[in-house]
């Protein structure tokens, strides 16, 4: 139980607060509205829903984790807008509303950005799926009709490597380690996609990209994501914002939420 000089309403299933309730997705009930009213700060989980987070930020102050940049922008599309209204370092990317917004500016695919190949982001999906390379126009016109008519999707330069730098943000604190990918058929560095996992960050990688998310942080709030960074001849380039995202790289769920209890009982202490 965290000590506080208000009431500490928690909907996260492992940590705890004056008040502990379990959503499992549904929606907020009157009764459960009117606590997050009178609460001095509520803890959400990372799987809850937009429509949760914001009643729950417009009622109370104090909300961990912040979510203000992931809804409604969660996604590949989210991502590229937060990296180009911040000035953060990325690949040249090309947003699309859905398919008709790409035919529209592309008729019979011409004047596309990018020289092949290139890279295809569907909005949605982890561990590298709906994302793609993209080799000639057979085959983007063959991914362009995987995705859903309504789903925004990027095109992203294609930078050949091996390997990116994953940071994850759990309150105050960073994490960091590479994710390499050893088979030579495979482009993807995802865990899921048999990249394997490699700590050895050098402390002058540590502080760059830690000189360039601090505006970025300070001025999103967020206090609760992973961060690909892929690192060529042209320095760190910012690729996607993960805000549920897998623990192997951490040491697995029970160290997460070792950190995760440490970075709350932190952002409390600030604010009761």
């Amino acid at each position: 139980m965290v000590e506080s000089r208000g009431l500490v309403l928690s909907f996260h299933p492992f940590i705890k607060g004056d008040i502990n309730i379990l959503l499992a997705g549904r929606p907020l009930s009157k009764r459960q509205r009117d606590l997050v009213r009178k609460a001095k700060a509520v803890i959400l989980s990372q799987g809850c829903k937009g429509e949760t987070y914001w009643f729950c930020r417009l009622h109370c102050k104090y909300v961990f984790p912040n979510y203000d940049y992931r809804f409604p922008g969660e996604g590949k599309v989210g991502d590229a807008f937060l990296f180009k209204l911040f000035g953060m370092p990325h690949p040249p990317t090309y947003i699309y509303i859905n398919t008709e917004d790409f035919y529209k500016r592309h008729p019979k695919l011409k004047g596309i950005p990018l020289s092949y190949p290139f890279i295809l982001k569907g909005d949605r999906g982890g561990e590298g799926s709906m994302v793609f390379l993209i080799k000639n126009e057979a085959d983007l016109r063959e991914k362009i009709s995987l995705l859903g008519k309504k789903e925004g999707f990027v095109l992203q330069k294609y930078i050949p490597i091996d390997r990116d730098l994953r940071v994850v943000i759990i309150g105050s604190r960073h994490f960091y380690y590479w994710r390499i990918q050893k088979d030579k058929t495979e482009w993807r560095t995802n865990i899921g996609r048999g990249a394997i996992i490699d700590y050895d960050v050098p402390e002058s990688v540590k502080d760059e990209i830690d000189n360039l998310l601090e505006r970025f942080l300070r001025a999103t709030g967020i206090n609760l994501a992973a961060m690909d960074v892929l690192y060529s001849e042209d320095g760190p380039l910012f690729l996607e914002i993960n805000y549920y995202f897998g623990r192997r790289g951490l040491g697995g769920s029970e160290q997460f939420y070792q950190f995760l209890n440490q970075a709350v009982k932190e952002w409390l202490s600030q604010i009761v």
